[in-house]
């Protein structure tokens, strides 16, 4: 047995199967029912005791049967009863592997062995795929790993690559990583009425059939089981849809440049490999990008809304840009920049420069890009594995379920024992009959309509919620909205709205207190740092880029043109023209620009160059040359209005040359700045949060908010809408190299201690960044279980880290409900019990028809008075009317879900079409299941 290889596997354990009549669900039996017979026959008596006899065999059989279909329910009770255990890969052929909580079911899979791709290695290749994910045995560690794939390479390496220079090399990357397929194979109709047949609650349903059939019941019973396999073919038929759904999600194979064997060929996407060096050009025809590929030469401008959810394209710089090529890779973080990944598109590239004399020239004037992963090891490939395989189906109210029927079942066996008792008491009295009375007494615990009575309420709040404007993927999930603790939500695009309005500069102009200064009256230096610090690029279709940006640009009112050139729309300022851009990084809390600007100097125009730096003010601090002593005050005020705080600088270059732009570092440009301003930004409420919240806070739910925004900014919307009622807010704050809990006034600072966290909870509302969750989680792991339900605001939040507040929330006995947009959100909703997705660029509420229209519909004709009038008649047209009004309103409800990669709702159990949280009732939900 091997422990966790990563974060999908937990263990794995290999097996050899024993032979057919060897195994547990055999061999027992062989000995046991010539027994069983014996004893009636010989012993007993077959005539005497016939129905004694007959109800011992069936009992076996029963328990025969029931031992068979353990062994499909579990993978543990069918490797103990059908297999060997072995240590040695040779003699292994199959092998159990047991996936890390939350990622799926425990699996038997095949282990294969084939000839080794390691030159000079005497043993074979062995190796098993689960969950779409290739796992190689290690001869030396003694363990499985997953493929490693070059992702961590030195940048040299990269740049010096000339893909697979012979067929033979091509073989081997075949063998070892695979082709880059995305294939989702849709199982047979059998094969999935095969897996309901055989589960728990049917088997139990076709043995109180076979019970009735022995009673006479005959109609009743074969109704019964018509009506079970009917109910059981249309589920399987709606799963194979969305199975079909899922299918379409890949990438559709096309051509595409490849260097090998020294020379450019075009080959399918589909057959790319990790080391191959392909061109990428602007997507056409939405051919997306095949894989994850590093960008070695040229730019791109790649929209990854397919991908993140996020619908600001992101501008991707080439590696040869990076002074550094000692640097290894990190594809996830500051390697990120360079990244294209597997299912984006390419909205825009600019080709290499031609003045470079090494590298490759693709023919078609493309990209040039490295493959660094491919199929369903691609950021693609994780989040259709997150979907097909992420969560375990879960059964609402299993322990209610169970202690309600052990209830049942105690009156049950009361009853069953009084009528055997008193039968017994009637020699005459058939035994056969009485037993069977008796069986079926305790199996009338569970009635027969169960199952088609729970999925009618099922469809009836699926209908329901459809009229709401909300879709569901996961109709089992819905019983959990009526239990729903703990209400979790995203900030940004959830609460408030992506509409950015500037409001201006502050800290600048004498104003020394946090006063507000519109725009129309900065200084020139402000508006020209604003205008040229950004990532914004001009495409046929507008501007694209980051709203925030976007939004300061226009404030101040200065257009952007294609080749990077900013020009103002009225004053006397020259136009600035962005030359090197650094850009914005999540690690580093800034981005700067060297931009350059024409001057007429003694009759000859003479380039001048800037930097202009934006970021967080506590970045920008350390960078500055002086430090106005109102600069930490106007901040954190602003700060703690809910305003979004951003420092500006820049610094004069004077007159460089193209190769001294390319020698300056980025702590070159980012030093010695002059400070000139903070501009701020707010981000307004959507019009209903206020009402939402309100409406759940006021049915006794727990309302928390879950964000990467600021603290500061943070508490403030918590305390808009509710979510903080205390009079104090403390956050978990680093103050002086030891962390505390801060109010966001700093007049109160508590010391962190195990021994007062009831106070704490008592007096205060709490507030936690991602990175006091670390600290806590390392080194106060009790006290952070104790107080995860009481806190209120987890701000500055990784993915990861709403994942696993989630996670930890449920553990600890919450029910959970998570409402986000973005995919930094799809982890949390797909692991929350209820996990409510809100469309990117949804309409807040739900059309209305015009009036006009509503009354656009025929009128049943009206009765004639008059005995020459035909009452059937009548009744025909009004039905026909009726029913036409009911196709309409079908067709106009029933329109396709454009449900995409991206959208948060592929790994959503709840999908909203409209971007408002406004309360679904719960009593919408779950009013058919009160009737059960």
């Amino acid at each position: 047995m091997q422990s966790s290889l990563d974060d999908l596997v937990q263990y794995t354990q290999l097996f050899k199967p024993i032979a057919t009549v060897l195994q547990g669900t055999i061999l027992p039996f062989l000995v046991i029912y010539p027994v069983v017979f014996y004893f009636w026959v010989v012993v007993y008596g077959f005539e005497e005791n016939f129905e004694a006899g007959f109800v011992t065999v069936a009992a076996v059989a029963i328990i025969q049967i029931l031992i068979c279909l353990c062994c499909y329910w579990s993978v543990h009770i069918q490797c103990f009863l059908s297999c060997t255990a072995v240590k040695d890969p040779i003699q292994a052929e199959i092998v159990k592997v047991v996936p890390t909580s939350n990622n799926g079911f425990a699996e038997i899979v095949k282990l294969h062995h084939t000839k080794s791709t390691t030159k000079g290695s005497l043993n074979p290749d062995v190796w098993f795929i689960f969950q779409k994910s290739k796992y190689v045995y290690d001869w030396e560690k003694e363990m499985f790993h997953t493929i490693a794939f070059p992702a961590n390479k030195k940048y040299e390496d990269y740049m010096e690559s000339k893909g697979y220079l012979d067929d033979e090399s091509i073989d081997i990357a075949e063998k070892t990583y695979g082709k880059n397929e995305m294939i989702m194979v849709v199982p047979e109709f059998m094969e999935l009425f095969k897996e309901r047949a055989t589960a728990p609650f049917f088997v139990f349903q076709v043995f109180c059939v076979a019970l009735w059939c022995l009673d006479k019941y005959w109609y009743y019973s074969i109704f019964t089981l018509v009506m079970l396999v009917m109910f059981e073919c249309t589920l399987v038929q709606q799963q194979l849809r969305n199975m079909a759904e899922i299918r379409k999600m890949g990438n559709k194979p096309y051509n595409i440049n490849v260097y090998r064997n020294k020379r450019w060929r075009q080959i399918m996407s589909d057959q790319l490999l990790p080391g191959d060096i392909v061109s990428l050009t602007r997507s056409h025809s939405d051919n997306l990008v095949p894989c994850d590929i590093l960008l070695l030469r040229g730019s791109c401008i790649v929209d990854e809304s397919m991908l993140t959810g996020e619908s600001v394209p992101q501008m991707k710089e080439a590696l040869d840009n990076e002074k550094n090529l000692k640097v290894n890779l990190d594809p996830e973080g500051e390697g990120k920049l360079h990244m294209l990944f597997g299912g984006t598109k390419i909205v825009q590239h600019s080709s290499p420069s031609k003045n470079i004399t090494s590298g490759l020239k693709a023919p078609d004037n493309g990209c040039i890009g490295y493959v660094i992963r491919n199929g369903f090891n691609t950021s693609q490939g994780k989040l259709l594995r997150t979907i097909l395989f992420g969560v375990k189906r879960v059964t609402a109210n299993n322990l209610e379920t169970f202690g309600f029927i052990l209830f049942l079942l105690i009156f049950a066996i009361a009853a069953a024992g009084y009528v055997w008792i008193k039968g017994c008491e009637d020699p005459e009295r058939n035994r056969y009959k009485l037993f069977l009375e008796c069986t079926l007494i305790l199996t009338s615990v569970v009635p027969p309509e169960l199952p088609i009575e729970l999925s009618l309420a099922v469809n009836t709040s699926l209908l329901s919620l459809s009229k709401l404007a909300v879709f569901c993927t996961e109709p089992f999930r819905i019983p959990f909205a009526g239990k729903v603790e703990i209400c979790c939500f995203d900030k940004t695009g959830t609460l408030t709205s992506d509409n950015l309005v500037v409001e201006g500069v502050a800290g600048i102009a004498g104003h020394t207190d946090a006063t507000v200064i519109p725009l129309s009256e900065a200084p020139i230096e402000t508006i020209q740092v604003l205008a040229s610090c950004h990532s914004l690029v001009q495409l046929d279709d507008g501007v694209v880029g980051d709203p925030l940006e976007k939004a300061t640009l226009k404030a101040a009112e200065w257009n952007l043109t294609k080749g990077d050139a900013v020009v103002p729309k009225k004053g006397k300022s020259p136009g600035f023209k962005i030359v090197h851009r650094n850009h914005f990084s999540s690690a580093l809390k800034r981005m700067s620009v060297i931009a350059g600007y024409q001057i007429n100097e003694r009759g000859f125009i003479e380039t001048h160059y800037i930097s202009s730096v934006k970021g967080a003010p506590e970045t920008i601090k350390t960078m500055l040359k002086e430090v106005p002593s109102h600069y930490d005050h106007v901040y954190l005020t602003l700060s703690r209005r809910g305003a979004r705080v951003l420092a500006l600088g820049y610094r004069s270059l004077g007159k460089l040359t193209s190769q001294e732009i390319r020698d300056l570092s980025r702590e070159d440009i980012e030093c010695d700045l002059t400070f000139v301003g903070f501009v701020i930004i707010s981000c307004p409420l959507k019009s209903d949060s206020k009402k939402a919240i309100a409406e759940i806070v006021h049915a006794s739910h727990s309302v928390v908010m879950i964000t990467g925004d600021n603290p500061l900014t943070a508490c403030h919307v918590a305390k808009e809408l509710k979510f903080t009622q205390k009079s104090e807010v403390l956050i978990l704050s680093e103050v002086n190299d030891d962390w505390a809990w801060k109010s966001i006034d700093d007049n109160v600072v508590l010391p962190i201690n195990n021994k007062s966290e009831k106070e704490l909870i008592k007096k205060y509302d709490l507030c936690i960044t991602g990175e006091g969750l670390t600290f806590l989680n390392e080194h106060y792991h009790e006290l952070m279980i104790k107080l995860m339900p009481h806190i209120k605001v987890f701000a500055r939040f990784a993915p990861k880290q709403k994942e696993f507040v989630i996670i930890t929330l449920k553990s600890l006995g919450f029910v959970t409900l998570m409402c986000g947009d973005g995919t930094n959100d799809v982890g949390a909703l797909k692991h929350a019990d209820v996990g409510v997705a809100i469309l990117a660029n949804a309409p807040e509420r739900a059309r209305e028809k015009p009036r006009e229209e509503r009354g656009q519909e025929p009128e049943p004709p009206r009765r004639l008075p008059g005995p020459r009038t035909d009452a059937r008649a009548e009744a025909r047209a009004e039905a026909a009317a009726r029913l036409r009004r009911a196709m309409k309103k079908l067709e106009e409800e029933d329109q396709p879900q454009l449900v995409r990669l991206g959208d948060a709702s592929v790994a959503a159990p709840f999908t909203s079409r409209l971007s408002s949280i406004l309360c679904r009732k719960k009593d919408d939900l779950l009013d058919n299941f009160i009737t059960i």
